[in-house]
């Protein structure tokens, strides 16, 4: 049975933005299914020369819906922060790996801040609602 409603599940709308900090970048893809007028976000932290959004589970580190006002912004070389008013998250790491152009893995932290708006936004700040 759920492989037979996940075979119905169709893409009807998509996005992907990115927010570069050096040699990596922050990938925020929007998604949405069967026209729902539900957005499914990922954010998932990758090189910048990567072109399609990653599918290594450990480079990504939030997952969710229906967000107001999300924002993503570097804090640092390492360090991420997402905040948004209002949505829903289904799954959220502190940490994230992310692999340089020679393959060597690279540690970044994650801050989360719900319910407390947008994250400034600067020259290293981004958003995607």
């Amino acid at each position: 049975m759920v492989f037979l409603l996940q075979g119905c599940r169709k893409v009807t709308e998509q996005s992907v933005s990115e927010v570069k900090n050096g040699n990596f970048k922050v990938m925020i893809r929007s998604q949405e299914f069967n026209n729902s007028g539900s957005k499914n976000i990922d954010i998932c932290v990758a090189n910048t020369s990567t072109h399609a959004f990653p599918d290594k589970k450990l480079q990504c580190f939030f997952n969710g819906y229906d967000f107001d006002g999300l924002a993503v912004r570097w804090q640092g070389s390492q360090v991420i922060e997402v905040s948004f008013r209002s949505g829903r998250v289904t799954r959220f790491s502190n940490s994230a790996t992310g692999y340089s152009d020679g393959g060597s893995p690279e540690a970044f932290h994650i801050l989360l801040c719900d319910g407390c708006g947008a994250a400034s936004t600067d020259t290293k700040g981004g958003s995607a609602e």
